[in-house]
């Protein structure tokens, strides 16, 4: 790694080795004045992904979902590359202060210890200055190794997604929109065969070919095609560096590392925010499910939702109902609805200045009711009303339930909603329906 020598001489105390990284500084100030916006950046980005991803149907939902990994993963590397790089530079920094302290290492005399242990500690001791010059090398590579491999993530975010919006339109072109995701796949396929190819007989025959052969030809031409869209081992000039000098077997082991952790630790945060996963043992608790009896979930009441959480489960106001009416909202949740509102909506095309539109969207809302059971202590609940609310982007059903004439006590609401299109989600948790009680 190339180094500069320091201006100061070596008799100066405060004089940093002569073999110093010269963007040592520059490192520091990009690390210490980006840092923490970067975990402000991961954080916000996760929230989002968390509230948009989930409203979206299932071919939008696919890509948003696949173009989010890659942007919050680019994010999560280069927070974690300023933070360990930081990390990296105080120790670096502790170590020059420590030679400049106390110069010339430990005085291994005044050990405590024994005979052995000094002998094997003289031994293995490596003397400050060498300590210095590998951790320095050791952050600056982290710094470029950590944003280089960032960068990689956005020529694979933009090939994904014109991979997915032609596999759309091929899908809408042949009236096959549902099968979007095989044609990405066969689309993907297409795509990297030829490097694929290219590079296996460029590997296992490329010093046997004639430099006028049809076929050193085509590779050249297909390898120059794929690293002038940087898809090439020159398109990423600090990994290649890195690569070729401790070994391609080592490099492409370490790339890989740091690009799994990036992407477990983009799918993880996402996840933690979906979920609302907390810490702690509740192995001896009753796991909560749907329909669990005697039990309040605080999912079905306003009054208890997190702030900036959007639902997806039905709620009403609080526990104690107040008025002559209690409103009970059960949210619209694409994945799990998106079948029941597309059967019932038809193919009919919208038109707002339509006179029929009107009636339309009441036929709509009566197929979409009928889809759900909604009972007030195993009676029929009233036909619901469309419901959006803009604080937070919430749309859903709303049913105004008339509850004045209820006697003090407990009572339950029951929403059953429609099995959802997904059939991986057809577990015991969702066909069973939501109880949701409340007091008078």
């Amino acid at each position: 790694m190339p180094m500069q020598d320091t201006p100061e001489t070596d008799t100066s105390p405060t004089a940093l080795p002569k073999r110093t990284t010269p963007t040592w500084e520059m490192e520091l100030l990009l690390s210490g004045a980006t840092v923490f916006a970067m975990f402000q950046a991961t954080q916000a980005m996760t929230e989002w992904g968390s509230g948009l991803i989930p409203r979206l149907a299932e071919n939008p939902r696919m890509i948003f979902g696949v173009l989010f990994t890659y942007g919050n993963s680019a994010l999560t590397l280069l927070t974690m590359t300023f933070a360990l790089h930081l990390m990296l530079r105080a120790w670096w920094v502790a170590l020059v202060g420590v030679d400049s302290v106390y110069p010339g290492g430990p005085r291994f005399e005044r050990l405590r210890g024994g005979p052995i242990h000094r002998a094997l500690m003289i031994r293995r001791w490596k003397p400050i200055p060498e300590r210095v010059e590998a951790t320095d090398n050791l952050a600056t590579t982290v710094f470029a190794l950590g944003i280089s491999l960032a960068m990689i993530l956005v020529p694979i975010s933009v090939l994904v997604s014109v991979l997915f919006l032609l596999a759309m339109l091929v899908g809408w072109m042949l009236d096959r929109p549902d099968d979007t995701a095989t044609l990405f796949a066969l689309l993907s396929a297409a795509t990297f065969l030829p490097l694929l190819l290219a590079a296996i007989v460029d590997k296992q025959r490329g010093d046997k070919l004639a430099s006028d052969s049809w076929l050193r030809r085509a590779c050249e031409r297909t390898l120059g095609f794929y690293s002038r869209v940087g898809m090439g081992r020159d398109s990423n000039p600090m990994v290649a560096v890195f690569q070729t000098h401790v070994g391609e077997r080592k490099g492409m082991a370490v790339v890989f590392v740091v690009m799994l952790a990036g992407m477990l630790g983009s799918t993880a945060g996402l996840a933690l925010t979906r979920n609302q996963f907390g810490l702690g043992s509740y192995a001896a608790f009753p796991t909560p499910q749907r329909g669990m009896a005697d039990s309040v979930d605080g999912r079905n009441y306003a009054s208890m939702h997190e702030p900036g959480v959007i639902p997806a489960s039905p709620f009403v106001p609080a526990p104690v109902a107040k008025g002559d009416y209690l409103a009970l909202v059960v949210p619209y949740v694409p994945a799990l609805h998106g079948r029941l509102f597309a059967e019932c909506k038809g193919d009919a095309p919208e038109n707002e200045h339509d006179a029929d539109e009107r009636e339309r969207r009441r036929e709509l809302l009566a197929c979409v009711a009928a889809g759900f059971t909604v009972t007030l202590d195993g009676q029929p609940a009233p036909p619901p009303q469309w419901y959006a609310d803009p604080r937070r982007d919430l749309r859903g059903l709303l049913y105004m339930l008339p509850v004045a004439t209820l006697a003090p006590g407990r009572h339950e609401l029951a929403v059953m909603p429609p099995k959802p299109g997904d059939e991986r989600a057809q577990d015991e948790h969702v066909t069973l329906p939501w109880v949701i009680p409340f007091w008078r």
